[in-house]
């Protein structure tokens, strides 16, 4: 398991989102080293502006939660059918 932010971390410095919202443990969830490691160099598919109220924080954090789910769960989807068609297992032509 490891330790993640939610917003990442380049998004909140790019945005001047203050340290204080980005380290709160409100912006921070338990992930799989591979959830944690997929789609690194994230960046919100829609147009952020620097969030001025705690609560448009917890908005962009709540879309990209959301979003980041979704692509993982995608990920999770193709690789599921890629090991069921268990290509391994597939009988090769003699030479």
């Amino acid at each position: 398991m490891a330790l993640d932010h939610v917003v990442p971390v380049s998004v909140c410095i790019a945005l001047a989102i203050p340290e204080d919202w980005r380290e709160d443990c409100s912006n921070k969830v338990l992930a799989c080293a591979a959830c944690n490691g997929f789609h690194n160099r994230y960046r919100p598919t829609i147009e952020v502006n620097q969030p001025v109220t705690l609560a448009a924080f917890y908005d962009l954090r709540d879309h990209v939660f959301a979003e980041r789910r979704t692509l993982i769960e995608a990920s999770h989807a193709a690789e599921q059918e890629f090991f069921e068609t268990k290509p391994w297992e597939q009988k090769r032509e003699p030479a």
